[in-house]
């Protein structure tokens, strides 16, 4: 099975009027500025012949919205069945919405897409890098972007091993024994160098937190953001679903192996 699909056309159109009809709700990633933020919305109205589609746009358990503008663009991700879907939009305008007869809400509306990435949602679990396999990686604090200015400080760049690897982030475990001073959701960037003989890949990410590993060396947690915005993005995360498949097959293998050898 194929890691992930792009879809267009009345596929993607009947995938988004379920979405309508469910409130689905999605996650919304904007890049302001040096910095990304991510708020969730649910989705009110679509309208395939019009080419937009509206998400609300308030307060979700206690956090606020970013405070975004028609032209921006965006990267918006949800769930469909048993498969995560994600694209690239555009803010067209903002206003509010009339819902249960009466209640009006601020929404937004977007730029319908052009397709969506369909992924299998095996691809977002953390799948372990099977012995053998190396994921080195390279994360400095304040995203891609500030790549030239961290290593012009050499204690600005961390390097070590990815442990494991998932569509949505990485485990990293360090080769030095401390860990960097960074508060919670500080954006990183990350070059990873993956296994399928092509230059390393860049992107952002948050940083989630460190943890020791079973051997006490220190781990950081990372998840990434944004990729679905730029198509450059979206490539990446192509690779990274691939990588993510072998990984699982990989594994897989190993388990069926350890059986044979057992009866």
């Amino acid at each position: 099975m194929r890691p992930r699909r792009i879809l267009d056309g009345p596929e993607a159109g009947e995938i988004l009027a379920n979405a309508v009809a469910e409130r689905a709700l999605a996650v919304i990633s904007v890049r302001l500025d040096d910095a990304w933020y991510t708020f969730k919305s649910r989705f009110l109205e679509r309208d395939a012949d019009h080419r937009f589609f509206v998400l609300d746009f308030q307060e979700t358990h206690g956090t606020e919205p970013p405070p975004i503008e028609p032209g921006q663009h965006v990267g918006i991700s949800f769930r469909h069945k048993s498969r995560k879907l994600m694209f690239a939009s555009v803010i067209e305008a903002k206003g509010r919405f009339c819902i249960n007869g009466g209640e009006n809400i601020p929404a937004i509306r977007y730029r319908w897409p052009e397709s969506l990435i369909e992924l299998q949602r095996r691809a977002y679990y953390r799948t372990v890098i099977p012995s053998g396999t190396n994921v080195r990686a390279t994360l400095w604090p304040g995203g891609v972007n500030a790549r030239i200015e961290a290593q012009t400080q050499a204690l600005s760049v961390w390097g070590g091993d990815c442990l494991d690897l998932s569509c949505g982030g990485t485990l990293i475990r360090l080769g030095d024994a401390t860990a960097p001073d960074w508060p919670a959701d500080q954006v990183v960037g990350l070059e990873l160098h993956l296994p399928d003989g092509r230059p390393p890949v860049m992107l952002d990410a948050y940083y989630r937190g460190a943890r020791r590993d079973e051997s006490g060396l220190q781990c950081l947690a990372t998840q990434f953001v944004g990729l679905e915005v730029t198509q450059e993005g979206r490539s990446v995360l192509g690779r990274l679903a691939r990588c993510v498949q072998r990984f699982h097959r990989s594994s897989a293998n190993h388990r069926s192996g350890s059986r044979e050898r057992t009866h």
